[in-house]
């Protein structure tokens, strides 16, 4: 990371680092864990998409308790309820594996909301490009840690003899150790709450309409990405039967190398034109990748591709969460992260769950759909702010919204995939 650490609170770095380190691990993990245990890929799909409706309520919650009384609090809530999803996820048991991944996709959604708020009141607004970048930056670092873990359970059992399964569970059981460490994190972190919270109904009407229109197009986004892109460790073990050890490999390099381009993101908007016109130059060309992916029976081939395509959609999206965050007044960054992230989440539940249909009889139509709703929803965005991109403006201007990517799991609260 660069020298200068640009005002941001090195403890949200820690925490967005730590929250990477238990994404990471349980992202190589988890998928083939419940294919171990005979998961079919609409039930695996189902269950994620119970999460992610889940989320929805928690997250609108979050998004007022945290304008409401601080962020902070909302934060470690959110943390305690993720280490008690994943030890219920470890148990094996089917009705426990359901009720951790409700509970994990309630503590999304309360991360979700109170994390972006907090890292939105954390600093200068001018800089926001700067503390979103960086604190990307740490949960995507510590997302290549945890993922290059995903060897740890294989290498146990080929030295012990122990079944593969049981060390994939033992694996949850430590990970459900790392969430606690990072409430004492939050709560030393300064956080510059409004002196007069809104009102739902006033944020309601305070976002404006091109709130509700950027707002639209997440559902494009939300639906594809959750449809192939939060099933996609179920497609590689189920195209290729891969173990947690390959597909942390591949997830570990692509969250290493975005890691390191995260960082001078900032530095690229500043003279090349604004935060938004980087973004959407960085991540359109992932979009022929992601198809490209489709066309190959090549499990080198195909991990390659997946990881420069998602480097490419995900290395900017720092840069348009700090883009509207900063034109987002302060007593309402709770609630447009959090009305923004229902415009996400909620299509994104039916996503997941048509997604993994869809694996079942298809293992590439999902990737293909995806492609297009990715196109149209990046076209949409360059016409909504055309003029923006044109004047190549990124300071604090008045009026518009937030956006969710299809990473959000590596943020410091994290979620399962």
């Amino acid at each position: 990371m660069p020298g200068k650490t640009r005002g941001v609170d090195p403890r949200l770095v820690a925490l967005a680092g730590l929250g990477g380190l238990s994404w990471g691990l349980i992202w190589a993990v988890l998928a083939p864990y419940l294919r171990g245990l005979g998961y079919s890929g609409a039930e695996y799909g189902a269950m994620g998409g119970s999460a992610v409706l889940a989320g929805a309520f928690f997250t609108l919650l979050g998004g007022f308790l945290s304008d409401r009384f601080g962020a902070r609090g909302v934060v470690s809530a959110s943390l305690a309820l993720s280490s008690l999803a994943l030890l219920l996820v470890s148990t094996g048991s089917r009705p426990l594996i359901a009720a951790g991944f409700v509970i994990n996709g309630a503590a999304g959604g309360l991360a979700w909301a109170s994390e972006q708020a907090l890292v939105a009141r954390s600093g200068r607004d001018e800089r926001l490009h700067y503390a979103f970048s960086y604190v990307s930056a740490a949960a995507t670092l510590g997302g290549a840690a945890g993922s290059f873990l995903g060897w740890a359970p294989v290498l146990y059992s080929q030295h012990t003899g122990a079944p593969l399964l049981e060390a994939y569970a033992a694996t949850l059981r430590y990970a459900a150790v790392l969430p606690l460490l990072g409430v004492p994190l939050v709560m030393g972190v300064r956080e510059a709450k409004p002196s007069r919270p809104a009102s739902p109904l006033a944020a309601l009407r305070g976002l404006g309409r091109r709130f509700y229109q950027v707002a639209a197009l997440e559902v494009l986004i939300g639906f594809g990405a959750a449809m192939s892109i939060h099933n996609i460790d179920y497609y590689f073990v189920a195209k290729y039967g891969v173990t947690s050890a390959e597909l942390g490999s591949v997830i570990g390099l692509q969250q290493l190398v975005m890691a390191l381009l995260m960082v001078w993101m900032p530095s690229l908007a500043d003279r090349h034109g604004g935060a938004l016109r980087v973004y959407l130059a960085v991540s359109a060309p992932s979009i022929p990748l992601l198809i490209a992916m489709t066309l190959t029976n090549s499990y080198l081939v195909a991990a390659a591709l997946y990881l420069v395509r998602s480097i490419l959609m995900n290395v900017a999206n720092p840069l348009f969460t700090a883009f509207v965050m900063a034109r987002v007044p302060v007593e309402y960054r709770g609630a447009a992260s959090a009305f923004l992230a229902l415009s996400w989440t909620i299509p994104a539940g039916g996503g997941r769950a048509v997604g993994g249909y869809l694996l079942d009889i298809n293992l590439e139509l999902p990737l293909r759909l995806t492609a297009a709703l990715y196109s149209a929803s990046l076209a949409g965005l360059a016409i909504l702010f055309r003029d923006e991109i044109a004047s190549g403006g990124s300071g604090a201007r008045a009026g518009l919204a937030g956006r969710k990517r299809e990473e959000v799991a590596a943020s410091a609260g994290g979620t399962m995939p």
